[in-house]
């Protein structure tokens, strides 16, 4: 009787990322070890659209750096008990690899302790406390920061969207018509589609993080922080207003693509007449 070999383990899309050597998240140096209680600082800020963790990872160009980073392929970027200037030139160092740079940066502070006598939690003034700072809960904090900064610059752009076409809805609304480019249409759609892919797909804020799946004791810590950042909740918020904002986006491109085709109809009934009028003055006596 032969042996059948077990199925291959399912790979989650991080975990797939990282087979084909883009790596979703990469650690970097260590927190330095300091006296029980002592108040941690974590600062979590969006640096653009995507880091190539994998550049970073075969040059080789952080291996000196100091204190404890965590890089995320999606853009954002977590450091714990760095000062301001270190986080600084952290962030230069990660400039070539930065891919559509943000203007304007997402930051978010937050305050950690670690051992805990109460175990994992977040206290009422909403600092972190930890048992300890093992990798694996260090990984976890700055997932959940990594992916409030994300969400809330998200929430901003989508703000931004709503501000733009506003007017465009009231000229509809008041005059029936819209007075808006194809190009800018098309732009409006496209940013629409990247932060939704951006939120759903690539940051993936509403699954659990590969973390937990080898450190299932983080189940708690993991939905207390959750809780805290309201992830859930905004993303379900974010999910709906991508919709309002595509089904505006598709009636828009509807209206614009409707006026492109009536001066399509427009041109060719010119060209006949004009035809017809050639081939009158053609049959005119000489």
């Amino acid at each position: 009787m032969t042996e059948t070999s077990p199925p291959p383990a399912r790979r989650t899309p991080r975990q797939l990322a990282r087979h084909v050597g883009l790596p979703d998240i990469l650690p970097v140096g260590t927190l330095d070890a300091r006296p029980d209680g002592t108040p941690i600082s974590v600062v979590a800020r969006q640096l653009g659209a995507h880091i190539d963790t994998r550049a970073l990872t075969e040059a080789g160009a952080l291996a000196s750096v100091k204190g404890c980073h965590f890089v995320f392929r999606y853009g954002a970027v977590v450091s714990f008990g760095a000062e301001p200037a270190a986080i600084d030139r952290f962030d230069a160092m990660l400039a070539a690899a930065v891919i559509e740079p943000e203007a304007v940066r997402e930051v978010e502070h937050a305050v950690m302790l670690a051992a805990a006598r109460d175990g994992d939690r977040v206290d009422n003034e909403g600092r972190i406390l930890l048992a300890d700072t093992a990798p694996a809960r260090l990984e976890l904090v700055a997932i959940v920061l990594a992916r409030n900064v994300v969400l809330s610059r998200n929430e901003e752009q989508v703000s931004e969207a709503f501000d733009r076409i506003a007017p465009l809805v009231a000229n509809l609304r008041e005059h029936g018509r819209a007075t808006f480019p194809i190009r800018q249409a098309m732009r409006l759609v496209g940013e629409v589609l990247a932060a939704r892919h951006r939120v759903m797909g690539t940051v993936q804020v509403d699954e659990r993080p590969d973390v937990l799946w080898d450190n299932p004791e983080l189940d708690r810590l993991y939905a207390r922080l959750e809780a805290e950042y309201e992830l859930d909740e905004r993303a379900e918020v974010l999910e709906r207003k991508f919709v309002a904002l595509g089904d505006f986006a598709e009636v828009l491109l509807d209206i614009v693509q409707g006026k492109r085709a009536f001066r399509l109809e427009v041109a060719v009934v010119v060209l006949i007449a004009f035809e017809i009028a050639l081939a009158l003055i053609a049959m005119l006596p000489r």
